[in-house]
């Protein structure tokens, strides 16, 4: 029992990470990337929507993680809020 719970964590923090990840580069590459990068159609209007669900994990899902996480979870939080701030600043 104590191995399924241990798989379950650290599956639980791979997402976490990689969603992180994932919101945080698509920011990058959209603020430096200039305007052939904003395209709406094609492969980047997918990566769009797969951001937008790590996205919304991250703003929505990882509040109820912080207990098993701690400060992953409250990162990814600050990496959610950070990124709705972000074209505004």
């Amino acid at each position: 029992m104590s191995t399924h719970v241990e798989t379950t964590s650290r599956a639980w923090r791979r997402i976490l990470i990689g969603a992180e990840l994932l919101v945080l580069v698509y920011a990058v590459v959209i603020h430096f990337g200039g305007r052939h990068v904003r395209q709406e159609t094609g492969p980047w209007f997918v990566l769009a929507i797969l951001v937008f669900a790590a996205w919304a994990f991250l703003f929505l899902g990882s509040p109820f993680l912080v207990r098993s996480h701690g400060r992953l979870a409250i990162l990814g939080w600050g990496v959610a809020v950070g990124a709705l701030l972000f074209p505004v600043l």
